[in-house]
């Protein structure tokens, strides 16, 4: 499974994931800046199955109906925090299926939302321990 970080995420997270087994890319300098809409698809038409943001907002703003990709949203992009939570990042990231959006909350609590035959369906996976605020 090949997974790339988007633009606001520690990129040593990248490093630390590939230690957990998880194909993981930094940030492409080419798509800095670029639409959240126009990431999703570079990312998708790049191969990759999952993108790691730290935007909460962005399982709002795109659909993931029919994409080949996931998107796992951290609940902030502080460096100490996020690299404490290495194994429960890519423990979320195994879990994930292509067109759902994994939102991980400071409090632990993993909520997932995905289209189910044009239907929204909201699950929560076991919760993981909080992250550092």
């Amino acid at each position: 499974m090949r997974v790339v970080l988007d633009e606001g995420v520690p990129r040593q997270l990248a490093d630390a994931l590939r230690a957990d087994g998880i194909d993981a890319d930094r940030f492409r300098a080419a798509w800095k800046s670029i639409s959240n809409g126009a990431l999703i698809r570079a990312a998708e038409a790049a191969g990759y199955a999952v993108l790691v943001t730290n935007d909460k907002n962005i399982a709002d703003q795109q659909s993931l109906a029919g994409r080949a990709l996931a998107v796992v949203a951290l609940p902030l992009n502080r460096r100490s925090a996020v690299m404490a939570r290495v194994g429960d990042i890519a423990d979320t990231i195994r879990r994930t299926a292509p067109g759902q959006h994994v939102a991980m909350t400071l409090n632990g609590r993993r909520c997932v939302r995905s289209l189910v035959g044009g239907l929204l369906v909201e699950e929560e996976w076991p919760s993981v321990p909080p992250f550092a605020p």
